[in-house]
């Protein structure tokens, strides 16, 4: 164990400002984290609204085409019912097994 010597007078007085400066030091990198993280956060807001908006699109896209699906659908039953269709059944069944052979 070591003992240590008494600190002079100007030693000590060096100290404190040594302290202080390396707390501005610490304080300044904190700041530039904090601009950085701030600027990180502006960058990440920017990306979900920019993403919020796609879905928004997508959506939209998404209940027209489930739209044009339902009324095309309506549509073939509508044929599928008609006489014509009922009564072509039998050719097209035949149709189908001439074209597997």
């Amino acid at each position: 164990m070591s003992i240590r010597e008494p600190q002079t007078e100007a030693e000590t007085r060096v100290e404190p400002a040594l302290d202080a400066a390396s707390a501005a030091t610490a304080t300044d990198w904190v700041l530039r984290q904090l601009d950085v993280a701030k600027g990180r956060e502006k960058h990440l807001r920017q990306q979900v609204e920019k993403l919020e908006r796609r879905l928004l699109a997508k959506e939209k896209e998404l209940a027209g085409l489930q739209r044009e699906l339902r009324a095309r659908s309506a549509m073939v039953d509508e044929i599928q019912r008609t006489l014509s269709w009922r009564v072509t059944k039998p050719l097209r069944a035949v149709r189908r097994l001439l074209a597997r052979s």
